[in-house]
């Protein structure tokens, strides 16, 4: 697993029960740009990046979404990174995908996160799980209608999300282009602001194989029980072990950033 550099980002990421590992994470909490149009005095403000890309058929689509994500210094959009690699997918004959959840962290005082496909950010307040990110699958009635408008159809098992083809378990990600004719999207559901409060401790990002077997609450709780705090990066790996050994059969990854 690559990652862009993680500056005062605390993180772990394994291929768990997977014969190959396409997750990749980009984090870097101490951004400083300029302040432009404002006469508070204020010269530069800090911008913190968040961000998970749980790649899927290979980590091609995954890898350039968490490089050129922070390359461009925020200015590429999801989907223009989607449009450049189904180009590049088409060109090549790549047939993998990625989802992507970005938080963007301001002067530590708002959060705003975008999210395309099933990872998820929320923020620990306590043992209180602040879920920020809604999940991209036909279980949601609004997305499975705009993907059938558009002739797709999906398999429905027990204990699973409706799949799409009998196999795609979301409606929107970066590339998978032989899906993109019959409604997958790399539009991204991004939130308002957030202000942040003082009980608001930790903000987590993290694929979805994590939640095969723990809820956000479930890592808020754990988080809030931990005795040692002074190692985040001791308490991410535990959650990705954790998820691991009560089942979850899917690569994990998670980043934990004090708030």
């Amino acid at each position: 697993m690559s990652s862009i550099p993680a500056q005062n980002c605390h993180f772990a990421s394994i291929q768990g029960r997977r014969s190959y590992h396409d997750d990749r994470v980009t984090c870097n909490v101490d951004l400083k740009i300029p302040r432009f149009g404002l006469n508070d005095g204020a010269e530069e403000v800090k911008i913190g990046v968040v961000a998970v890309f749980d790649g899927h058929i290979g980590s091609d689509a995954s890898e350039m979404a968490s490089r050129e994500f922070l390359k461009s210094s925020l200015v590429k959009t999801i989907e223009e990174i989607d449009a450049e690699f189904s180009k590049l997918a088409l060109e090549y004959q790549l047939y993998s995908g990625s989802t992507a959840v970005v938080a963007l962290i301001y002067n530590k005082k708002k959060v705003l996160v975008a999210n395309v496909g099933d990872s998820k950010a929320f923020i620990c307040s306590g043992k209180l799980a602040k879920e920020l990110t809604e999940d991209h699958n036909a279980d949601r009635l609004d997305e499975r209608a705009r993907v059938e408008a558009c002739g797709g159809k999906f398999t429905f098992y027990t204990n699973s999300v409706p799949l799409l083809n009998g196999h795609f378990p979301m409606t929107r990600a970066i590339g998978d282009v032989t899906l993109k004719r019959i409604g997958i999207i790399a539009t991204p559901e991004v939130t308002d602001w957030l202000n942040l409060t003082s009980k608001d401790e930790f903000l987590v990002v993290a694929s979805d194989g994590i939640f095969e077997s723990l809820s956000p609450k479930k890592v808020c709780e754990f988080l809030y029980e931990a005795e040692d705090h002074s190692d985040l990066t001791a308490l991410a790996q535990q959650i990705v072990q954790k998820a691991f050994l009560e089942g979850s059969t899917d690569k994990l990854s998670v980043v934990v950033v004090p708030l």
